[in-house]
């Protein structure tokens, strides 16, 4: 508000610079009737002096030296008067007319904006309500790329890592129903990987609103038969196990994957929490409302913590090779906590989605990690490391600096749409802890 308005009297201050000192230069009046008889006496001395010199009064040299004194009194006195004889007339108007432009251009100027401009718009934007400098620029780059890649990847089909790399950035624009795609055709080039199997899963969750059917419990059962301790799948069958009523299952599940994780680390957090849940609800007789209670609220911190489980991001080159082991540390770790300006709490929902991501300060604006969550889940604790890689080509450790950005979206994409709330922090390292990331900022 304070530059806008701040701005607006520059423009104004320069508009009047232009036109207001002309107005006041002084214009010399036309030669009064003084000037003329001094030129007359002047004309009527330079004819004596000729006279002088036809009748042999004056030499020659002597009527030189004569004229030319006579001509320098004859501009002297003139240029005298006319500094004297200003148009004071004319000065006059155009103190009047510089003093009616001082007052009229400003006044007119917030009277066209009171008709034409959005006062209100102005009024009403505050520090935290600026629009992200380059929300809109950013969703562009990242449809275009993903664009670019599917087409790529339909005139040469036969690339697993594009397809993971396609698939992962579906689920970020949550586009899940493609991202299934994707996944699959991973699966065709180089089937039964674990990782990719949970990924899979998860994506099947994510498009049929976090509710199990046949294809996900599928998927996390051959990922589970090929890799018993693959942390998403883990994650995702305590999901399901609890679901259906079936405490010890999800326990069972989840106190594996607790072995796993390290000791501080959020996803460990997380599924201590969903630990909680699952001995409640074996402790309350079935039926009741705190079973209920821990069966609804399992689907979204059993999802959270499958997000925020390591997996193994890298493709194997063919089929029949060994899956690649979970990652279980990382060189870069980016670590914060997440919240929302509590002036703009009333504009979001509960179930709103929560995208918290790192891009590349120069380059490319693909994200180089990514989490998803809900804006129940706020304030939290985050990790982005590289295991939250989109690709095993673009990750935390190969990144200099980065954009640490916070997206509460309700469309449920990590594309800026206006509405969305965002707030990002610039020049971070790869090694970086005790961010406050704050989503403060409306996109307009």
């Amino acid at each position: 508000m304070t530059s806008l308005w701040l701005i607006v009297v520059l423009l104004l201050l320069a508009t009047l610079l232009c036109l207001i000192p002309p107005l006041l230069r002084r214009v010399p009046a036309a030669e009064s009737a003084s000037e003329a008889n001094v030129r007359d006496f002047y004309r009527a001395q330079r004819e004596q002096l000729q006279r002088d010199l036809n009748n042999g009064s004056l030499t020659a040299s002597a009527w030189t030296r004569a004229e030319d004194e006579l001509q320098r009194d004859l501009l002297q006195d003139l240029e005298l008067r006319q500094v004297r004889s200003i148009s004071w007339a004319g000065q006059r108007a155009g103190i009047v007319a510089a003093c009616l432009l001082t007052l009229l251009i400003p006044v007119a100027a917030v009277s066209l904006y009171g008709h034409l401009g959005n006062p209100r718009a102005a009024a009403s934007a505050g520090p935290g309500q600026r629009a992200e400098p380059h929300a809109a620029e950013t969703a562009n780059d990242m449809t275009l790329a993903i664009n670019a890649l599917a087409q790529r990847l339909r005139a040469a089909p036969d690339d697993a890592d594009g397809w993971y790399v396609l698939a992962r950035s579906y689920e970020t624009l949550g586009r899940y129903t493609d991202a299934v795609a994707a996944y699959q055709q991973v699966l065709r080039l180089v089937p039964g990987q674990p990782a990719v199997l949970a990924d899979l899963a998860d994506a099947l969750l994510s498009a049929n609103q976090g509710n199990p059917d046949e294809a996900s419990i599928a998927a996390v059962a051959q990922a589970l038969a090929a890799q018993p301790d693959q942390p998403k799948a883990l994650a995702l069958a305590g999901m399901m196990a609890l679901r259906r009523g079936d405490a010890a299952e999800a326990l069972a599940h989840w106190e594996r994957l607790q072995a796993q994780l390290p000791p501080d680390s959020e996803a460990a957090r997380q599924i201590q929490s969903n630990i909680a849940q699952a001995r409640a609800m074996a402790a309350a007789p079935a039926g009741t409302s705190a079973a209920r209670s821990a069966v609804a609220s399992s689907g979204t911190s059993a999802a959270a913590s499958a997000s925020s489980a390591p997996t193994s991001a890298s493709m194997a080159p063919a089929a029949g090779s060994a899956p690649a082991p979970a990652a279980t540390a990382s060189a870069a770790r980016i670590s914060g906590r997440a919240s929302i300006a509590a002036a703009l709490r009333g504009r979001v929902q509960p179930s709103d989605t929560v995208f918290i991501l790192a891009r590349p300060e120069e380059g490319s604006r693909m994200p180089l990690a990514i989490l998803r969550m809900q804006v129940s889940d706020l304030p939290r604790d985050f990790v982005l490391d590289d295991s939250n890689a989109m690709s095993p080509d673009a990750t935390l450790s190969r990144a200099g600096k980065v954009r640490v950005e916070i997206r509460v979206s309700r469309s449920g994409t990590a594309a800026a749409r206006p509405g969305d709330l965002g707030g990002s922090l610039a020049g971070i390292g790869n090694h970086a802890a005790g961010l406050e990331l704050v989503a403060d900022t409306v996109v307009p």
